[in-house]
């Protein structure tokens, strides 16, 4: 089974090689990809923070740009609607996303308004894969003794230095349920695309949602899977394999 890098490890990596090229072309290659690499993770982060309430303001200050050119950079993560049968990022029309990936966010968001969410989270995202039973990933986590019931017992959010826990939502009515999806589910759905493409593949699977959503260890499938006593990176291990 190959091991699946972290964020960090692959983040000194690229780096190291940046540092030690011998080349100037191969060092320019590097440090492409490191910078592809730590603008997603900024974008990870700044989605975390404005799930904590923080403004645009905020963001600008903590990353040293004016608050116009934060809201410009990061606004398509603030307010974003998930309408019914409506999965997939923005960029993704240039690749297929998968009616299994469709179904996964349609269970996330029945998941998310039984739990009194008001918008659909990581956490959520888990509980989707799980019903849905995809075969890419089914599998690996029902060796590791996954059950739908264990999960939702410890479906923990994602974890926002300083932020305080985020009360539940209680629905307004049969038909109510959150439409939006957090910021930081947004940035996984970009995250999922970006794994499709690295691998290749002419999809966004469920495979590569589960990737995503495992990559940030403080997100709340990680923390998830972490109360049910599994190791995040080995279920990413399996689900790469």
């Amino acid at each position: 089974m190959k091991p699946v890098e972290s964020p960090s490890d692959r983040l000194r990596e690229l780096v190291e090689h940046a540092v030690r090229a011998g080349q100037p072309a191969a060092a320019l290659r590097a440090m492409t990809a490191l910078r592809e690499e730590l603008d997603a993770f900024e974008r990870l982060q700044v989605a975390r923070a404005l799930d904590a309430g923080q403004s645009f303001g905020d963001v600008a200050r903590a990353i040293g740009i004016s608050r116009q050119a934060a809201h410009r950079r990061y606004r398509d993560l603030a307010g974003v609607e998930l309408a019914d049968g409506e999965a997939e990022p923005q960029a993704s029309h240039r690749l297929v996303v998968t009616s299994e990936t469709r179904a996964a966010v349609t269970l996330a968001r029945e998941e998310a308004s039984a739990m009194g969410a008001a918008t659909v989270g990581s956490e959520h995202l888990l509980l989707g894969i799980i019903r849905c039973r995809a075969p890419s990933t089914a599998g690996v986590l029902e060796s590791g003794g996954v059950t739908l019931a264990d999960a939702r017992r410890c479906a923990r959010p994602t974890l926002v230095e300083g932020a305080p826990p985020t009360a539940p939502v209680a629905a307004a009515g049969p038909d109510a349920g959150p439409r939006g999806i957090s910021a930081y589910a947004r940035a996984v759905f970009e995250l999922a695309l970006r794994e499709a493409t690295k691998r290749g593949d002419g999809y966004v699977g469920v495979d590569h949602l589960l990737l995503a959503s495992l990559e940030d260890p403080n997100g709340g499938a990680c923390r998830t899977l972490c109360e049910l006593g599994l190791d995040p990176e080995q279920v990413r291990s399996g689900v790469a394999a």
